[in-house]
């Protein structure tokens, strides 16, 4: 059975593995716990809009990129890390 989130987890745990931080770092960085991210990467729980800006403000994340997977939205650097990443087979 698909999680309620997990698309919106996808995009954290690739980015949090891109920047090769663990779960404690990330959220360090943002200002958010080490649960919170754990939590938003199981896929049982949504991003909510406050850790949301939370990621924006540290790492560039889009709200359109987190919430909705906007590429388009990424700074070119991430744009091109996400498009070059080998397709889950």
């Amino acid at each position: 059975m698909n999680k309620p989130f997990e698309d919106q987890a996808s995009r954290i745990l690739w980015h949090r593995n891109l920047l090769g931080y663990t779960q404690e770092e990330y959220g360090r960085r943002a200002g958010i716990t080490r649960a919170s991210v754990n939590n938003y990467e199981s896929g049982d729980f949504q991003v909510g809009l406050a850790a949301a800006r939370k990621l924006r403000a540290a790492y560039e994340l889009s709200l359109d990129f987190i919430y909705e997977g906007e590429v388009e939205a990424l700074p070119m650097n991430l744009r091109r890390a996400l498009l070059d990443k080998p397709k889950d087979k």
